[in-house]
């Protein structure tokens, strides 16, 4: 710790920390392990509650932002960065958090603003874990904990214990919910944490393309049942539909693809993806009612009006 705290001496002086220092008796968020210990079982799944953007006010009140990616192979990679008053970059940390020795352990280095290191080239700062619990790491003088353990999506509690006996604690809102809570999610009436939200949405679009499909293959049964036209007539628009349903296909992917890479950051992407495909596949299961399944004539319908998903 000797190393993280020549740094923030450095850049923030007596001031930060002085500001950081707790009484005596205060609570800390940190935990130390006792010398020796031994980290308990622990894998990289205990912590997905972590994958998100989250930001809130850092040191001295200024912008702090906190981002974790899915795990991959293990691993969670993430980043920190802490802004200055005037909103530029003061100081950014690289993350990782990894299985090891069957438990878990988080490593980091800090960077300042023109990318130059704070620790030597192969050197980091590792933190073992003291405890784990369904929605918090307590790392040896490093935590992170969900804000309300019932309410794991919503905001994010970030410290580390001081050599000189206090706590920076930074406290995080997540804006990956923040953002949804505007856009596709209340869209899609899912809830929940970002995985949950993104469970429920591909769940609809599978309902959806199940409608579509549904809808598509009585459209052509009853163009296969008309008797006014000839054998090949019946063939060729049926081939028709089906070529048609396969561009529908192609060009959902195509423009939904587009706007998941368009929001670069964060999962709020991946609602946005699922939020584009339900509604252009259900625009497309309206499109094959309205030409191949209503009749001017009166006749009944062979299947109702499908559902329509309100426009952002």
């Amino acid at each position: 710790m000797l190393a993280i705290e020549r740094a923030f001496v450095t850049l923030f002086a007596a001031t930060a920390l002085a500001s950081a220092a707790a009484p005596q008796d205060a609570v800390f968020e940190t935990r130390i392990g006792e010398k020796g210990f031994e980290s308990p079982p622990a894998q990289i799944e205990n912590v997905d509650w972590l994958v998100g953007q989250w930001l809130g006010d850092g040191i001295g009140g200024a912008p702090a932002m906190e981002s974790w990616l899915p795990p991959i192979g293990g691993t969670m990679v993430g980043t920190f960065v802490q802004q200055t008053a005037d909103g530029d970059i003061q100081f950014t940390e690289h993350l990782y958090l990894m299985e090891e020795a069957g438990s878990l352990v988080l490593r980091l280095k800090h960077f300042n603003a023109d990318l130059t290191g704070w620790e030597e080239k192969d050197d980091m700062l590792t933190f073992r874990l003291v405890a784990i619990e369904s929605c918090a790491a307590y790392f040896n003088a490093l935590t992170l904990r969900c804000a309300d353990k019932d309410k794991p999506g919503e905001g994010l509690v970030a410290a580390v214990r001081m050599q000189s006996g206090g706590e920076l604690v930074f406290r995080f809102t997540n804006t990956d919910a923040n953002e949804v809570a505007t856009g596709p999610a209340p869209l899609l009436r899912c809830d929940g944490s970002t995985r949950e939200m993104n469970d429920c949405g591909a769940q609809i679009l599978r309902r959806a393309d199940a409608e579509r499909a549904r809808y598509l293959a009585a459209a052509v049964e009853a163009m296969a049942d008309r008797s006014d036209w000839e054998t090949e007539m019946r063939l060729d628009l049926q081939k028709d539909m089906a070529a048609s349903d396969e561009k529908f296909t192609a060009y959902r992917d195509a423009e939904c693809g587009a706007l998941y890479d368009r929001s670069i950051t964060g999962s709020i992407r991946n609602m946005e993806y699922l939020a584009c495909s339900i509604i252009l596949t259900r625009e497309r299961t309206r499109t094959i009612w309205r030409h191949w399944l209503t009749y001017p004539d009166g006749t009944p319908l062979l299947l109702p009006e499908p559902e329509r998903t309100p426009q952002r």
